[in-house]
C-alpha cells in the first residue's frame, strides 16, 4: 500500500515520519506532504518522498482562469462552496475573500499535483480544520483511495479508525449483539477500572512556562527565521501572546465559578472546545454553545439548575464574554474546571452534551443522556437525540423521565471496543511505543481490506 501522510509543521512532521518508518519496514511505501520546510527536509533526509506544500504552490506560477478554477473546485469535489473549505483555517482570518480564494485554489492544485505523483491508497491527513487538511481529504476521495482519520477514544484499545468520513456511528447496529459470559466480563471489568480511576482521558491544560515551552518557543523562532518565513501556522509570537492571554483569563474567571446548589437536582452539560475542528467543520451547527445551554437551561422544570464545566484543554481558552453570559442565566451554575466530571455525572439527575466524551461516560454509569450533535455514541437507543433544535423543549423534560437499557450499553460498549485498535493519535501520545502501536493498527487495518474493525462511511 502507499501511504500519503499530511502534516503541519515539526512535531506533527517528526511524529509520522516515525510511523512511516514502521509502515516501510512492513512492506508499505510511504510519502508525506508538510507544510513545513524544515520538516520535508528532515524527512527527505530519512528517505521519504516529502513534499513542502507552501513550495509546490509557488512552484505553479500565476493561477489562470482563477474562477474557472473554483468552479471546478466546486463540481468535482463536490463542495457546496470553496467558503465552505477555508472558512475554518486560522490562516484565513481576518483576510480578504480574494486572498482565501486564490490560496484554496493553491491547496487544490499543488495537492492534486502531489497525489498523481504519489497516487496513494491510503490518505491519512489528520483531523483539523485548516484548508491542507480538508483539501488533501477531498481529493483523497475523488482519487480513489482511503481517507483514513485517527480518532481517541476511552476505551482499553483507544484508537478509532474511520474511513472517508469524520463523522459517523462507531458501529453499525447489527454488531450490538447478545454477549457471551466472557465478553459481559470483560466490558464490565473495563466499566469498573474506569469508574474506579474516575480521572479525565485528556489532562487539564496549564498555561505556564515550563523548560519544555521554552524549548519550543526558541525553536520556532529558529526555525520561522531560517527555514519557515511564509509558513503561516508557525507564529512563535503566539507562544506569549497566547500564554498572557490564557493565563489572565483564567485568572479572571475565577469570580464566575459557584458551587452547587444544596439540594437542587440539575443536568451537568460539559463545555465544548470552542475552536475544536469537530464543532467548526463537523458540527459548525451547535458553534453558538450559548444558545443552546439558553435553550436547555429554559427547558428544565423548575427548581432544576444546568450545571456546566470547562473542557479540560480550553482552561484559559474560553472567552470571558462566553462565560459571562452563560452565568447570566439564572439557573445556570458555572464550576471550577478542575470539579471530577465523573462525580457530576454520579450526582447529575441527567447529562446533556453536544458532542462530547463526557456522554459516553454518563452511559458507563448508565445515566441518562441527550445528545445536540450527533456524536458516535449517538443513534442506538442508549441516548435521547436531538435531530432538530426545536425538539429541545420537549426532548430535555423527557431526559428526566429517560433510563437507558443497562444490558444494551454493555452490548454496544463491547461492540465498540471490537472496533477499535491500539495506539493514539500525535496529540495524545507522541511516544515511540505509540509511533510503533499506531503503524501495527494502521498495517492491520489495511490488511484487513479496510473493513473489519474499521468504521466505514455509511455513504
Amino acid at each position: 500500500m502507499r501511504f500519503l501522510f499530511t502534516t503541519l509543521q515539526f512535531i506533527e512532521s517528526e511524529f509520522y515520519g516515525r510511523v512511516g518508518a514502521e509502515l516501510q519496514r512492513r512492506g508499505h511505501e510511504v510519502a508525506h506532504v508538510t507544510f513545513s520546510r524544515r520538516s520535508a527536509e528532515l524527512l527527505r533526509r530519512r528517505g521519504f518522498v516529502a513534499e513542502c506544500l507552501p513550495e509546490t504552490m509557488a512552484a505553479l506560477g500565476g493561477v489562470a482562469d482563477l474562477q474557472g478554477q473554483v468552479e471546478r473546485i466546486e463540481r468535482e469535489y463536490e463542495t457546496p462552496t470553496l467558503r465552505d473549505i477555508y472558512r475554518t483555517d486560522v490562516a484565513c482570518a481576518g483576510r480578504l475573500e480574494s486572498s482565501c480564494v486564490e490560496r484554496t485554489v493553491r491547496h487544490f492544485l499543488a495537492l492534486e499535483r502531489v497525489c498523481n505523483e504519489v497516487q496513494p491508497d491510503v490518505v491519512v491527513p489528520e483531523v483539523g480544520s485548516e484548508t491542507m487538511r480538508t483539501a488533501a481529504h477531498l481529493i483523497g476521495l475523488r482519487r480513489g483511495a482511503t481517507v483514513l482519520f485517527l480518532f481517541y477514544t476511552l476505551f482499553p484499545r483507544p484508537l478509532r479508525l474511520y474511513v472517508n468520513t469524520m463523522h459517523a456511528p462507531i458501529v453499525p447496529d447489527e454488531d450490538v449483539r447478545e454477549l457471551s459470559a466472557a465478553e459481559r466480563e470483560e466490558v464490565e471489568a473495563f466499566i469498573r477500572e474506569f469508574t474506579s480511576r474516575a480521572s479525565p482521558i485528556r489532562p487539564h491544560r496549564n498555561p505556564k512556562v515550563t523548560p519544555r515551552t521554552l524549548r519550543d518557543f526558541v525553536r520556532h523562532i529558529w526555525v520561522r527565521l531560517l527555514y519557515d518565513r511564509d509558513n503561516e501556522y508557525l507564529r512563535p509570537s503566539g507562544f506569549v501572546s497566547n500564554y498572557a492571554k490564557e493565563k489572565g483569563r483564567a485568572l479572571a474567571a475565577n469570580p464566575l465559578y459557584s458551587q452547587l446548589g444544596e439540594g437542587r437536582p440539575f443536568v451537568y452539560f460539559p463545555l465544548h472546545v470552542t475552536d475544536d475542528y469537530k464543532i467548526k467543520r463537523v458540527i459548525p451547527h451547535c458553534v453558538d454553545q450559548a444558545s443552546l445551554i439558553e435553550q436547555v437551561a429554559g427547558a428544565l422544570p423548575q427548581g432544576h439548575d444546568l450545571v456546566l464545566k470547562e473542557h479540560p484543554m480550553s482552561v484559559g481558552r474560553n472567552r470571558l464574554a462566553l462565560l459571562r453570559r452563560l452565568t447570566r442565566i439564572d439557573n445556570v451554575r458555572l464550576l471550577d474546571p478542575y470539579a471530577s466530571s465523573h462525580e457530576l455525572i454520579k450526582q447529575a439527575a441527567a447529562v446533556a452534551v453536544i458532542s462530547s466524551t463526557v456522554g459516553l461516560e454518563a452511559l458507563l454509569y448508565a445515566r441518562p443522556v441527550l445528545t445536540l450533535g450527533q456524536p458516535f455514541y449517538s443513534g442506538y437507543g442508549l441516548t435521547l437525540d436531538v435531530d432538530s433544535f426545536r425538539e429541545i423543549r420537549e426532548k430535555v423534560p423527557a431526559l428526566l423521565r429517560f433510563s437507558p437499557d443497562r444490558e444494551r450499553i454493555l452490548r454496544f460498549l463491547h461492540a465498540a471496543m471490537r472496533r477499535c485498535y491500539p495506539g493514539a493519535p500525535v496529540l495524545v501520545d507522541s511516544s515511540n511505543s505509540n509511533a510503533a502501536a499506531l503503524a501495527s493498527s494502521l498495517d492491520a487495518a489495511v490488511g484487513e481490506g479496510i473493513g473489519g474493525r474499521v468504521i466505514v462511511d455509511a455513504a
